[in-house]
């Protein structure tokens, strides 16, 4: 039995590695790109080497399969160059950067107090309310992005970080994911601090909203992750490249420099570095919140 257990184990730890690999090889691909020299020169020396991206089939040679660019003498220099081909594009960065914060704390600020609310008050009809909310989220977003952008024409909003960010300032799905942690808090520790004398604001905001952090942890996680990777509102509210987000960017970047892989690569390194690190510094919360949030039985 002992025997089995170990086999089917092995079997299972080979399986995941090599799941690992096959996805995480993109990102190696597109780091190694990143650090290949342009039109295979050496920024430092001019040394010319075999990889020349303006060849036909073009960079035929960084399609290969393992990559030709381990002979190359690396270089970070690319990652500097974008900046100077689209001097926008620290700014750009910086509009990423408020987008998905702006976002963030309003999630957090709005789905946690109207998740306790469905989740502790009572009020007419609150079952129906969030019914509907929740029947929302069957709706694409397609459908309603047309009414969206016309109520901020008619609001003089676009081109604005208003008109960026209000729309999105709340959502059903976090919405959802508070209220289900509220629904398993512990309710005596509410009924000790209102026999204390405490109102239900001051309950939730020093005993129940502390001890909600795994839960907020991963609505903080999703909320900016989310608003960090999207394109199609930013695409539908902004036609000033001076307000552009990161995917915009990537896009520009497509568009005018798609023969230009190496900048291309490092654009996308670039934006991909903030998320691993989020990721990475709160996976553990990220784990806790799952299973305190978990849907009552």
């Amino acid at each position: 039995m002992n025997r089995k257990f170990k086999l089917a184990k092995t079997i299972s730890y080979i399986i995941l590695i090599s799941y690992a690999l096959i996805s995480l090889f993109p990102f190696f691909w597109a780091f190694l790109v990143s650090i290949t020299p342009l039109n295979g020169i050496n920024h430092d020396t001019g040394e010319k080497f075999g990889i020349d991206i303006m060849q036909w089939p073009p960079n035929i040679n960084l399609f290969k399969i393992p990559p030709k660019v381990f002979g190359v003498n690396a270089t970070l220099k690319n990652y500097i160059k974008i900046f100077e081909v689209v001097p926008l594009y620290g700014r750009w960065i910086l509009n990423t950067i408020f987008y998905a914060g702006a976002l963030t704390v309003g999630h957090l600020i709005l789905d946690t107090l109207g998740g306790y609310a469905f989740a502790r008050l009572h009020f007419p009809l609150k079952n129906f309310w969030f019914s509907l909310f929740l029947a929302t989220m069957m709706i694409p977003f397609q459908v309603i992005m047309i009414p969206q952008y016309n109520l901020m024409v008619k609001f003089g909003l676009v081109n604005t970080y208003t008109g960026l960010i209000l729309p999105k300032l709340t959502g059903v799905f976090g919405l959802f994911l508070m209220r289900q942690f509220f629904l398993n808090f512990p309710k005596e520790l509410e009924e000790a601090a209102r026999i204390d004398g405490a109102g239900i604001i001051k309950t939730f905001f020093t005993i129940v909203a502390p001890n909600a952090k795994p839960a907020m942890t991963a609505l903080a996680i999703y909320t900016f992750l989310g608003a960090w990777n999207d394109f199609m509102w930013p695409l539908i509210i902004t036609s000033d490249k001076n307000m552009y987000t990161l995917t915009m960017g990537l896009n520009f970047f497509k568009t005018s420099y798609y023969t230009f892989w190496q900048y291309m690569m490092a654009a996308s390194i670039l934006m991909t570095i903030p998320m691993i690190i989020i990721f990475l510094s709160f996976q553990n919360q990220f784990i806790e919140s799952g299973k305190a949030s978990a849907i009552k039985g």
